[in-house]
C-alpha cells in the first residue's frame, strides 16, 4: 500500500518556483530543492517528476501568480492607468525582500538561453503573453486618448517588455525602489509623446 502523502503539494509548488525564480533553472540543484522544500528527492520526483517536469510547472505557478495583474488591469478606467497597475505590482515584486519574488522565472530562463524545446517553448509564450498584454494596453490608451504618443503599439509595448527586464536586473543589483519608479516613470513618459 502507498504511503499517503503529508505535505501540500500546492505550496511545495510554490517554493520550488521561487526556488527557480531566483536561481534559474541551470543553478537550481536537487539540493536547493529539497532544502526549500523539506523533501526529499523521492518525494520530489513522486510528486512532480523530473527537474524538467518540475520547472515548468513552477512556470505555470509563476503565470497563475501573476493573474491578478491582469485582472486590476482589466479594471483600470484607462490604458494608462492599467499600464500603472502593472508596474505598480512589477514594483512591489521587485522591492521585496524575498529573493523568488524579486526575480522572474521567465525573464531568468529566457536570459539563461535555455534551449531544451519545452523549456525554451514554454518561457517564450509566456514572454510573448506578457509582450501581447502590454500591446494590448498601449493600443487601448491609445484610442482612449491616455497615450498620446503615435507609435506602433507592438513597438511601445517592445520597450515595456524591455522595461520589464530591465528592472528584475535592478532589483537583483540592489536599485531601491525609489530608483525603480524613476525608471518607470522616466519609461512611462514616453507613451505622453513621440
Amino acid at each position: 500500500m502507498p504511503r499517503e502523502r503529508c505535505f501540500s503539494e500546492a505550496e511545495v509548488l510554490e517554493r520550488l518556483t521561487d526556488v527557480f525564480a531566483a536561481h534559474g533553472y541551470t543553478g537550481t540543484s536537487l539540493a536547493l530543492l529539497q532544502q526549500a522544500t523539506g523533501l526529499g528527492k523521492q518525494s520530489l520526483y513522486n510528486a512532480f517528476g523530473d527537474k524538467q517536469a518540475m520547472y515548468l510547472q513552477a512556470i505555470d505557478c509563476a503565470t497563475r501568480r501573476a493573474a491578478h495583474v491582469a485582472a486590476a488591469m482589466q479594471g483600470a478606467a484607462d490604458g494608462r492607468a492599467a499600464l500603472q497597475a502593472f508596474f505598480a505590482a512589477m514594483l512591489d515584486d521587485c522591492a521585496s525582500p524575498d529573493p523568488g519574488r524579486k526575480s522572474c522565472i521567465v525573464t531568468t530562463g529566457l536570459v539563461e538561453g535555455l534551449d531544451e524545446a519545452p523549456l525554451a517553448w514554454a518561457l517564450t509564450s509566456r514572454w510573448q503573453a506578457t509582450h501581447e498584454l502590454l500591446r494590448a494596453t498601449v493600443e487601448r490608451g491609445q484610442r482612449d486618448g491616455s497615450v498620446a504618443n503615435p507609435a506602433p503599439s507592438a513597438d511601445l509595448a517592445e520597450l515595456l517588455a524591455a522595461l520589464v527586464s530591465g528592472l528584475r536586473v535592478a532589483a537583483r543589483a540592489g536599485r531601491s525602489r525609489q530608483q525603480m519608479q524613476r525608471l518607470v516613470a522616466l519609461t512611462l513618459g514616453v507613451l505622453d509623446g513621440a
